[in-house]
């Protein structure tokens, strides 16, 4: 069963931008463990920031904020695909 955690914290990620905002991450790094971004899903926009959902190589989805007030990335959910040790 996957389970759900809900987070607010600035996390680092390795990512590219296109010229029409879309993002691209491929790395996140977050309480010193680094996760391979396999898969990037859904981009939307809010007055906030820009948010993009994300799947790593073990199966775990990420909904990441880039804020747009400093340019900082936070993991705002986690959907863990496998228990994580």
């Amino acid at each position: 069963m996957d389970s759900t955690e809900f987070v607010n914290e600035p996390v680092n990620v390795n990512s590219s931008m296109d010229n029409k905002g879309h993002t691209t991450p491929q790395k996140l790094t977050w309480r010193n463990k680094q996760y391979t971004i396999v898969t990037v899903g859904r981009q939307w926009d809010e007055t906030d920031g820009r948010y993009v959902l994300v799947e790593t190589a073990d199966g775990s989805r990420f909904e990441l904020q880039l804020r747009r007030e400093n340019l900082i990335w936070y993991l705002r959910k986690v959907w863990w695909g496998q228990i994580v040790a």
